[in-house]
């Protein structure tokens, strides 16, 4: 028993020097936690149930304009109004469609008059006054970001109508009691005249329609970015089988600098990151048609999609070196690794939109080189934005593969 005793005092004296063992055994595990449960928690929000904000634009300036501003935000819409004098339907379709807002609902001009003038001709019609029951609707435009699931999309746009048709039955109840004062009212009547749509929500105006969600657009580049990460661990694994046979040392008795030996295990790794992006836009654009789903296209931005690439595979490898570095064993490396791409990958976005995450998430999410290459490769597959569009995500996924090679070089052993 005493024997036994001392065996397990040595591991845990072992351990308690091993510092990014505890850090993976304990403080990686408690991340984890919280970041999947916060990021989970408000999965909500994609169906609408949370507070969104909506670009309005009135160019009505008149009753429709302000109920409906009201009714929407009666419903748990947060009301960013746009300025009537500055804005236009153009700059609010760009600025929904460039994914600074997930909806922009317009009023144009004169909707008030117009609606007053369709829902008298409706109720004079259906009240036997002389009027006509078919009536024109009325065209508001709305904007989605293509950014947007499907399901919180139906929301907003429920939530859109059931404030349109509140306002129409708010002015025929008020004309009905005016006329049916001292009278019997009809309630199949009463029913038909409340049944009638006036409003009717269409998407896009002179310009180009805007794209409609598609999963697989999102995904496929989503995934390919999570799968290059994880090359760290091998590049991270192969540097510590270097430096703990001595090979290492070796190598930097040569004269050659250490960017030179870490650029040779770059170049290599980055082809497998290709690879890899390349093989999951295969399947997206071979198998998923096979399994009904729509396939995976590169239509345009093909320029914005190979650089975008590039620099995520370089940022992937950097931080493999990183870990081949920092940590003393390949279990350490592989745990480490997996744990932080994981945790990187939720974060920035992988596997719940950021939009879905609570605010404090969404802060954070900046900071995950996975959040960079995925905010690029989805304005330029989901939104259609171009090259220039994209500079900042790529500047930082840039600066971080410099900032990780510059520390690489400065901890490793037996540099010059």
């Amino acid at each position: 028993m005493m024997k036994l005793f001392t065996a397990a005092v040595k591991e845990l004296k072992l351990l308690a020097g091993d510092r990014t063992g505890l850090l993976v055994l304990f403080v990686m595990p408690a991340i984890l936690v919280v970041v999947i449960t916060l990021v989970q928690e408000n999965i909500m929000r994609l169906t609408g149930q949370e507070l969104t904000e909506v670009l309005y634009l009135d160019l009505d300036r008149g009753p429709v304009g302000t109920s409906l501003a009201e009714q929407l935000s009666a419903a748990g819409l947060v009301i960013v109004a746009a300025p009537p004098e500055r804005a236009t339907i153009a700059s609010v379709r760009e600025a929904v469609i460039g994914g600074m807002y997930r909806v922009g609902v317009v009023v144009p001009a004169g909707t008030s008059d117009l609606f007053e003038q369709e829902s008298l001709r409706l109720f004079r019609g259906l009240t036997g006054q002389g009027g006509d029951a078919d009536t024109t609707r009325i065209a508001l435009p709305v904007f989605y970001d293509p950014a947007v699931m499907a399901s919180l999309r139906s929301g907003l746009s429920a939530r859109i109508e059931t404030a349109l048709t509140a306002i129409t039955i708010e002015r025929q109840l008020g004309r009905l009691q005016a006329l049916m004062t001292g009278k019997t009212t009809d309630g199949n009547q009463l029913a038909e005249l409340l049944d009638q749509p006036l409003f009717s929500l269409t998407e896009g105006t002179d310009a180009a329609p805007a794209q409609q969600y598609n999963p697989v657009q999102q995904n496929v580049p989503a995934w390919a970015l999570f799968g290059m990460f994880f090359t760290a661990i091998p590049i991270g694994g192969g540097l510590l089988k270097e430096r703990s046979s001595g090979i290492w040392l070796r190598l930097m008795s040569l004269p050659v600098s250490p960017l030179t030996l870490l650029g040779g295990k770059i170049l290599a790794y980055l082809v497998i990151c290709c690879c890899q992006f390349l093989l999951i836009c295969l399947i997206g654009a071979i198998l998923f048609p096979l399994l009904g789903l729509p396939a995976f296209t590169v239509s345009g931005g093909g320029a914005g999609v190979v650089v975008t690439v590039l620099l995520a595979g370089l940022a992937a490898c950097a931080f493999g070196i990183v870990l081949g570095v920092i940590c003393s064993s390949y279990e350490q490396a592989s745990t480490l690794g997996a744990t932080s791409v994981v945790v990187a990958a939720a974060v920035g976005g992988v596997m719940v939109p950021v939009y879905a995450m609570p605010p404090i998430m969404q802060s954070i999410s900046i900071i995950s080189p996975l959040n960079w290459g995925l905010t690029a490769l989805h304005d330029i597959l989901v939104r259609g934005a171009g090259l220039p569009a994209v500079w900042d995500d790529l500047g930082l996924l840039l600066a971080f593969t410099v900032m990780a090679l510059g520390l690489a070089c400065r901890l490793l052993p037996g540099r010059h």
